[in-house]
């Protein structure tokens, strides 16, 4: 795979519409809608102070690489950016800082991310005092390696010419990934067991897996997990957001469970307890408890390992049994 020659990175930042904020602290340079703000680099340990950039209350980044046609959208969610959906929340206020590629120790390289340090001063060396820019889930905003090296040709390029992807992982990745799973999304692709991911009450739960020789990548997609049966009719007894995460059991290596880590959104019932077949509201730090149909039965969620089913090969690989 060729790459084209590496000329430098720019990155835009601009309001969703035209114009700029009369009280910013900001005034950057204005070349039509984007202004034009480049960074030298995204490693952290050679950042400059001249890399410090402010973006509170900008609503959209365009990242590209100079002399690359192709610019990338991305926005406060820390997902990409589409033309045609729901209007996006600005970056919010203080948000001032470096924008740096951080890897993870002992994951595949497309399990880095480009992250944002929020830090006290204008000094690189500020950036241990500061503290990654978070969503409101509380999970940091960040952009998937994994997700340029498939769909941003820009910020792709940056990321080649810095040692944070290699011509034959794009290629690699490419390849297993871009014709049968579309884009990814940073919250919901899982490279570890126990990370977290967000979840809705109110909605079925899909996630990608990627084990660490990332030869093959996985789909889990549980549309019923926060579901029960009432009268022969399927409905979600809760709303409301949180993070979770898959844990093994203590007392069974082939049982996994769900335990629900952090609640976002309160949880709310939609229907009484007793109509619910006395499912308990799920709390922080406590399994998810469910009832399947087959036994009417309330108690927590889990998974057989030893499953023969496109679920089960997703949760072997999740869990490190790279036979399955």
């Amino acid at each position: 795979m060729h790459s084209r020659a590496y000329r430098g990175t720019s990155w835009f930042f601009a309001n969703h519409r035209w114009g700029a904020r009369r009280n910013s602290t900001m005034q950057p340079e204005r070349r039509g809608r984007f202004p034009k703000l480049p960074i030298s680099t995204l490693k952290p340990e050679t950042l400059l102070p001249s890399d410090h950039r402010d973006i509170s209350h900008v609503r959209l980044v365009r990242v590209f690489v100079a002399d690359t046609s192709t610019p990338s959208y991305f926005h406060s969610g820390g997902e990409p950016w589409q033309s045609g959906s729901r209007a996006h929340t600005r970056f919010p206020d203080n948000t001032r800082g470096f924008f740096y590629c951080a890897p993870r120790p002992g994951l595949p390289p497309i399990a880095s991310s480009v992250r944002f340090r929020c830090t006290p001063t204008y000094s690189p060396s500020s950036s241990a005092e500061g503290h990654d820019l978070l969503l409101p889930n509380g999970l940091p905003w960040q952009i998937l390696v994994g997700q340029a090296a498939i769909s941003y040709p820009g910020l792709r390029a940056a990321l080649l010419h810095e040692g944070f992807l290699t011509p034959q992982t794009v290629e690699e990745w490419n390849a297993r990934l871009g014709k049968t799973h579309g884009r990814l999304s940073a919250a919901l692709t899982m490279f570890s067991l126990h990370q977290l991911f967000p979840i809705n009450f109110a909605a079925g739960l899909v996630l990608h897996v990627v084990p660490p020789d990332t030869q093959r990548i996985a789909k889990l997609w549980l549309s019923q997990i926060f579901r029960t049966v009432v009268n022969g009719k399927s409905i979600q007894p809760f709303r409301g957001t949180g993070l979770a995460q898959f844990e093994v059991s203590p007392a069974n290596p082939d049982l996994l469970h769900l335990r629900i880590v952090k609640l976002v959104e309160p949880v709310s019932r939609t229907v009484p307890q007793d109509v619910a077949g006395g499912m308990p509201l799920p709390r922080e730090g406590e399994l998810f408890h469910h009832r399947p149909r087959s036994d009417g039965v309330c108690k927590p969620w889990g998974f057989d390992l030893r499953r023969q089913s496109k679920l089960g090969v997703a949760f072997r690989m999740l869990v490190g049994r790279l036979d399955a």
